[in-house]
Formats: structure tokens, C-alpha cells, sequence
């Protein structure tokens, strides 16, 4: 039997915290679970309330909440992890994100996955649903796609910790503060760890039947969020690849690929009336510019603004 504790980053988001919560409470599980709530609203601080009221209407398993002022998704999750493995026998960290609600089997199917192939660190299949009526031109667009990669098994790299088991011996070997502090609100701190993780030997695994749902609310279903998101992405690819790299090994290896994404995004979204097809063929256009931006050390702050209740 695995001792796991589920980390959870939450800022402004109550509703959603709440949903993560009772879906947590509802696993069908063989598995000692804990639950660890990180609030970064310093003012507010809606996530702790949200977790003192359920652990007073005797919530399923242990829950605490925990404080981070300062405002940063890598400070938030680094906070989670030192709590975490510091709990005498625990095995795994599993990490969702507050707009997530996890299916009953989920954490089982993580912890199979990690024992069937020897995996370090395990990622899980992302569904989508939206919170208003989805126009028809954004309903293909990528980036509102399920995250799935159709089997289980191993795989050379997990880049996300929204839904991810890790192991607690692997976490206590990637220092103190494993998620970058630099990338506060940029986003992508998770894919650098990870990319580090396997440089480092660590081994991973996909479990496509851990299945958790992100609920995408009407704000990120515009044009502007789906090119910014395309911009974003791009730049921290680069700031991870410039981590490993260098700045002028990343720009030659990506050079090819950023001329590419600009003739694609300029020449095709003109060539187009489909308005979804145009936002796609944009947003290659976009990438290839946050590519730039993350080369030149340039920063976008996605994450300084809240999406979802």
C-alpha cells in the first residue's frame, strides 16, 4: 500500500477548490491518502476557508491548509513538497491543479502505473469541459483538446504536474526548492523540473486511464487566450531549454522551427476565412514569437491574472 500525499495549489479559484476536493473524497482507493492545500492569496485566502470548512464536516481523509503569501506557482508548489516529504513514510506526492476534479479510480491507476513500469514520476490523461457554450470555430483548436496519448506505458518525459505521482525518494533528490523560483508567474516550472528529473536518470510512465477534467471557464475561450497561451508555451519552452543549453545552442537548434512557425502563421492565417483555422495557423505564429522572447530572456506573466471561480 503507497502513502500519498495529493498537493494542491489554489489562488481565487473556491468553487473550484471545493470541486477538486469532493472528488478527492469520493476515490475509490486501496491506497493512505493526505491531503495538502497551499493557498497564495495573502488577502483573501478563500482556499484555507474552503479547507477548514470541510475538515469540520468531518472530511474523508487527514486535510490541512497552509499559507503562501508570496505570490508564485513554483513557490507554491516547492512549499507543498518540503511539507509533504517531510511526513515520516510517505511514498509519492500527487499534484492536481484547483480547476481539476479527479474520477474515482485515479489515484490507483497512478500508483499501478508507477509499480507496472518502474516510474518515477507518472502522468495522467486531462479531459476538458467547459463552463459556457463553446463556439463552434474554438471547439477544434488545440490547446482545448483533451490531453491523452491513447495508451499507458513508458514514456521519455512528463511536462506537467496538473495531473503527475511522484516519487517522494526522487523528489528529495532534486534540492530544496525543485520547482524554479524564477519562473514565479511565467509558467513551466513544472516542465524544467521534469526535464531535469530525466537527465538525471529518473524513468517515466503515462497512465491514460488516471483521468482528471479541467474545467476551461468562458475567459480562456477566446481568441486572445489561445494566442497569448500559444506565446506563453513558446517562451517557456525556451527559458527551459536555455536552463539546459544556453542561450545560442537553443537559438540554433530553434531557429528552423521559429522561421517556420512565422511563414505558417503569417502566410496561412492569411489564406484562410475559417476563423478557427486562422486562430490556429496565428498561434504558430505567436509560438514562434514567445520562442524569441524566451531566448532573449524576455518574460510574459500569465499566471499574474486568475481564470475560473
Amino acid at each position: 500500500m503507497a502513502r500519498i500525499t495529493i498537493c494542491i495549489a489554489t489562488c481565487n479559484r473556491p468553487q473550484g477548490l471545493r470541486r477538486t476536493l469532493e472528488s478527492i473524497a469520493a476515490l475509490d482507493t486501496r491506497h493512505s491518502i493526505e491531503v495538502l492545500v497551499a493557498d497564495n492569496d495573502a488577502d483573501r485566502q478563500e482556499g484555507i476557508g474552503i479547507v477548514e470548512r470541510l475538515a469540520s464536516q468531518s472530511y474523508r481523509w487527514p486535510i490541512k491548509a497552509m499559507l503562501v503569501a508570496e505570490r508564485g506557482i513554483p513557490l507554491v508548489r516547492n512549499a507543498l513538497v518540503a511539507e509533504a516529504i517531510a511526513r515520516p513514510g510517505i511514498s509519492h506526492v500527487a499534484m492536481l491543479d484547483d480547476d481539476e476534479a479527479a474520477s474515482p479510480n485515479w489515484i490507483d491507476a497512478m500508483v499501478d502505473a508507477a509499480e507496472r513500469w518502474n516510474a518515477d514520476v507518472v502522468g495522467g490523461a486531462v479531459v476538458r469541459e467547459m463552463d459556457s457554450h463553446l463556439a463552434p470555430w474554438a471547439a477544434r483548436h488545440p490547446l482545448l483538446q483533451a490531453k491523452r496519448r491513447g495508451t499507458s506505458g513508458p514514456v521519455a518525459l512528463v511536462d506537467s504536474t496538473a495531473n503527475v505521482l511522484i516519487a517522494a525518494s526522487a523528489l528529495r533528490q532534486m534540492g530544496e526548492r525543485p520547482f524554479d523560483d524564477r519562473m514565479a508567474l511565467t509558467g513551466g516550472s513544472d516542465k524544467q523540473l521534469f526535464s531535469r528529473m530525466a537527465r538525471k536518470g529518473f524513468r517515466f510512465a503515462w497512465a491514460e486511464d488516471a483521468l482528471v477534467t479541467e474545467l476551461i471557464p468562458a475567459s480562456r475561450v477566446t481568441a486572445k487566450w489561445l494566442l497569448m497561451r500559444g506565446y506563453r508555451l513558446g517562451m517557456t519552452d525556451m527559458m527551459v531549454e536555455r536552463f539546459h543549453k544556453g542561450r545560442l545552442r537553443t537559438l540554433l537548434a530553434e531557429a528552423p522551427r521559429i522561421a517556420a512557425g512565422f511563414l505558417v502563421g503569417t502566410l496561412g492565417a492569411a489564406a484562410t476565412l475559417d476563423r478557427g483555422k486562422r486562430v490556429v495557423r496565428l498561434g504558430k505564429l505567436y509560438r514562434a514569437a514567445g520562442k524569441i522572447a524566451g531566448i532573449a530572456g524576455l518574460q510574459y506573466e500569465e499566471y499574474r491574472k486568475v481564470h475560473g471561480a
